[in-house]
This record gives C-alpha cells, structure tokens and sequence, in this order.
C-alpha cells in the first residue's frame, strides 16, 4: 500500500441524488442490434459480412489487421439487414445492422480460451485479448502484437488501472468487484502482467473503499510488481492526466495520449473484460452501464449487448413526469444523447438522466441551495450532511461579467487561468499569449464553468481560442515535443484525424 494521493485543484461531487444502486440485471435481448465498426481505441474495420449474411453471437463480423484497431463482433443471432454508412456522434461510420433471429442467450467461445491460463503461453494471452476485442477498451487500447495499440507490449512501462469514482456518478465498484469478481479481477491483472511484461502495475482505488482495499491488499501481497494506491475520488482524477502526475510524479504531454510515454491506463471493467477472454472465451458483446441521475426510474446496473439501440434499453427506465435530458458517461463533460435510436457501444460506463429545465427561479441567489451544487460558500447545502444535490439542465441564472472571484483558476487541476484566456479569446487576442498562459494544457474537464458564478462559458471560449489558434497555423507539438521522448505519435495522429 502506498501512500495517499491527490493533486491541487479539483472538486469533490458529493451526495448526488440518483446515484444507481449496487444491482446488477441481465437486460432483455433487443429485435436490431446496429453494429459500429469503430468502437473505442482504433480506427474503423471493415466488414466482413455483407446483407443477408446469417450471423452467430460471438462472431467477428469486422477486422483489419493493417490498421491499428480490434475485432468487432455480432452480439446477437441473426441476419444482416444492411451495411451502411451513418453518422454516429458526428462521425460518418459503416454500421451493420442485425435482425435476431432466436432466443438464444448463448455466446460462442474463442479459440484456444482456457480455464487455466496459466498453461497458455504469453503469445495465446495476446491473441485472446485482441480476437476479443478488449484490446480496444479505454484511450490507449491494450498493447498487443496485433496493432491494437500505437506501442508494442515492450514499449509499456506502467500500467494504472483506476477505480476512483470522482465523476458526480460512477459504476459502483461493488457491481464490479464484488465477491468472486474480485477474484476474478485479480487474475486480470495477472494476465495483463504477462502480455505487458516490462511494466508496473499501479492499482488507483477510492480512499473510501476499505474493504476493496484491504482485500485487494491481500490479494497482491507478496507481489513486488504491483502497488496500490488510496486516492481522494476528486474530479477529474480519472483522467489521464491526471492519473500520469498523481501516481507516477511524471508530466503528461498534454494533447497527446499516456500510451505516448509508455504508459497504459485502464478501468476495472476492462480488466474484467481481459480475465473474461482468456479465461471464460467471451468476447466483448456486452457492457456493464451504470443508469443513474433523478430522472431515472429504475437507478440500477444493467448487462446490454453491444448495439442494442438506447430507446430499447431507455424506454421504460425513464421517467415520464417532464421532459429529460440524457447524457452519456460523464455529467461534467457527457454527450446530450438527442437521438435514442444510437447503438450502445464498448465505450459506454453510465447514463445520466436529469430534468429538463429553463424556468427562472425567483431571488435565486437568496435560496438555502439544499438541493443545488455550489462551490461557493453561500450556500448550506455544502455543509449539511444530509443535503442531496439534486442536479437539472438549468443555467439557473445569466451571463454576467466576470467579478474576479478566482474560483475557476482554484478548481482547475492543470494550473491555467481560465477567466484570462477567457478574456483574451472573446477579445479576439489569439496569438503566443494564449499559448504562453499553457492554453494547450486544458483537458476540457469542464469544471471551470462549472464553478462560474456569473455563468460564463469558459470552456468554451478556452475551445474556440484553441481552435483559432490551430487555424493560425499554431501547434500544441511546439509546447510538448521539445520536452518529451514520445512513442507512436504518427500512428496516434492517425488514429485521431479519423
């Protein structure tokens, strides 16, 4: 056990109502699942199947070796409508939609997959998590012989897996972790340690978490290769970013990826994901979301398949009683889910479901706030311990001009001044000021317009000063290259063009 970790800056999202509960419920299986064939770390594959094809659950139904990417498989049985191109969450990608044909919850096995995977050679492991498709979880992917990554499996010097539950929701870890999963957990990272042989295991687990921790403790005794660290669930410290400076006391090349320094960061779902390959031969056709926020009616953990449109897996969870907004992943920095009709991919953790408001609350500023967020002091809310935020998409209030309060520059956990760059952007001053007050240092966590007294939209200004700046001709490269030794950029850089 190491010693505790945090970083200057942040906010602590305490007591948000709609948290989901520690259950977990198999969800029905869906009549169409539509299939991306990009989802998570990697480019685009291209599909193998074409219309009318018929399809098994478990099937690779995309693939390109060429590419850095991993395998995309069938959740369902079934029969390929059509192959075409849409747009789904802004980019233009081949979707393969599939009509179920059967009942059938059964899900074919890998190749080669084996109880006991201490037998297998390093080389078997490695090929169970790409044909798997796990190797395209998180930012970096899982570093394999098969390109699901911007680095080889030797190029990996440290491998964080977090579970620090900072976001205002998050999966619990009890879903995740919980009697032999646990277990099953611990043997995921052991294979993880034996396809990424050169590298450290550092465990970022929430302070609040004893029993995990301690059992966790137990489990890695005796292990020189890995620690485990308490941190403070303190936004954004489940960010890269952040991750890199807290536990490993190293920069990040802000702009580029942690796998750029040999550095791959994990959550536990994806660890599980690993153990669940190579031990069980299932491949990623299901995701474990958190549905959670107060416009929620059932606030559980739900299993779903890959590609089951949102309406299927929404339609009864939702309240009725007033209009939602439904955002995906992160309620800071999520993305306004408008259309229910988009697939689940790999890259989903937790929906989070609050009112749609925009009426006017009379002398606002004059409420107790029981119910309302703030990181001022002015309201009791922040210190009574019983309070429960209950969070709405209303400004509740408008833009003013900035007072000069401070509180942006205190939260911001890269130590930028996000009211100067504000002012300087809206004042349409871009040049080398903006780049050197470290505009490219911002990790978009968003929490300076949150804290915002007078509801000025600093992130989006520090996003358009950023833009004009590339537009300019400027590059983050010019404020990072000299000072780093990275690995993988031209194929990082094609990965993220896309």
């Amino acid at each position: 056990m190491k010693i505790f970790k945090t970083f200057r800056g942040g906010y602590k999202f305490k007591r948000y109502e709609g948290q989901p509960l520690p259950i977990l419920v198999e969800d029905k299986l869906p009549d169409r699942v539509v299939m991306p064939m990009r989802q998570g770390f990697g480019t685009e594959v291209k599909p193998l199947v074409k219309k009318g094809d018929a399809v098994f659950a478990g099937q690779i139904i995309g693939r390109d070796d060429d590419s850095v990417s991993s395998p995309i498989h069938s959740s369902i049985n079934g029969i390929v409508e059509d192959v075409k191109r849409l747009n789904y969450f802004k980019r233009d990608i081949t979707m393969v939609i599939i009509r179920r044909t059967d009942d059938s919850r059964e899900i074919s096995k890998l190749p080669g997959h084996s109880a006991e995977w201490g037998k297998l050679n390093n080389a078997d492991i490695e090929k169970l998590v790409y044909l798997s498709g796990v190797s395209s979880l998180d930012r970096e992917g899982i570093p394999t012989h098969f390109k699901s990554s911007i680095i080889s499996p030797d190029d990996v010097k440290h491998l964080i897996i977090h579970a620090t539950e900072s976001e205002p929701y998050n999966i619990s870890l009890e879903v995740l972790l919980e009697k032999k999963r646990l277990l099953y957990f611990f043997e995921g990272l052991k294979m993880l340690k034996r396809i990424l042989p050169k590298c450290r295991v550092h465990l970022a687990v929430n302070v609040h978490k004893k029993k995990i921790t301690e059992q966790l403790v137990k489990l890695t005794s005796g292990l020189e290769w890995i620690d485990i660290y308490p941190v403070e669930p303190k936004y954004p410290q489940g960010y890269d970013e952040m991750l890199v400076p807290t536990i490993l006391k190293q920069k990040f090349p802000y702009g580029y990826s942690a796998a750029n320094i040999g550095v791959v960061i994990l959550n536990a779902q994806a660890v599980m994901g690993v153990y669940e390959a190579v031990a069980l031969g299932r491949p990623l056709v299901e995701r474990i979301v958190a549905l959670s926020g107060p416009s929620m009616e059932d606030k559980i953990h739900v299993k779903v398949r890959v590609g089951t449109p949102l309406d299927h897996l929404l339609s009864l969870r939702l309240k009725k009683d007033g209009a939602s907004r439904v955002v995906l992943n992160s309620l800071i920095t999520g993305f306004k889910l408008n259309d229910l009709t988009l697939p689940i991919d790999r890259t989903f953790s937790q929906i989070v479901a609050i009112p749609e408001a925009a009426e006017r609350k009379f002398l606002a500023f004059m409420q107790p706030g029981l119910k309302s967020d703030s990181y001022t002091r002015a309201f009791l809310a922040r210190w009574i311990p019983f309070a429960h935020k209950r969070p709405d998409a209303n400004m509740h209030g408008e833009e003013r001009p900035c007072i000069s309060c401070g509180f942006c520059e205190e939260v911001c956990p890269v130590r930028i001044i996000p009211h100067l760059l504000s002012k300087y952007v809206k004042r349409e001053i871009i040049d080398e000021t903006l780049m050197n007050y470290n505009i490219f240092n911002c990790i978009e966590c968003g929490l300076c317009a949150f804290v915002c007294p007078v509801k000025i939209p600093l992130l989006k200004h520090i996003k358009e000063g950023h833009d004009k700046l590339v537009m300019q001709g400027c590059d983050r490269s010019q404020c990072i290259l000299p000072y780093f030794n990275l690995k993988g950029i031209e194929e990082y850089r094609g990965v993220t063009k896309l």
